[in-house]
């Protein structure tokens, strides 16, 4: 666990994990494109209309950088006609008990009713 405080007393201490699981997280749509996959592997335009509002190159943009950090990666689906899903790696999933928890932090402290009044 990371103490809040430095052993010095003089201030506050940010974790370099910390600040680095932010750098990608933290970034608008990220968070909301790895829920999204959680549930399962997606086409691009699943995807899009899986994400409100959000447009077709933001996505395209936090794709790449999630394929970048190998949260995320493509596949090409079998079949007749070409098509790529995007799935996450194995590391992406290791999130899933992470956003299970925050998801059930902002129930109960109804964190929705303070970002939409």
């Amino acid at each position: 666990m990371v103490e809040p405080v430095s052993e010095s007393g003089a201030g506050i201490a940010c974790d370099v994990h910390f600040m680095d699981v932010f750098k990608v997280l933290g970034k608008r749509w990220n968070g909301m494109i790895i829920v999204a996959l959680l549930q399962r592997p997606a086409r691009f335009s699943e995807l899009a209309k899986m994400i409100n509002g959000i447009t077709d190159g933001i996505l395209t943009d936090r794709l790449r950088e999630l394929m970048a950090a190998k949260l995320v990666e493509r596949q090409l689906a079998e079949g007749p006609a070409t098509a790529v899903l995007y799935r996450l790696t194995p590391v992406g999933e290791d999130l899933r008990d992470a956003f299970r928890e925050l998801h059930a932090w902002a129930g109960r402290n109804n964190i929705g009713e303070l970002c939409n009044p």
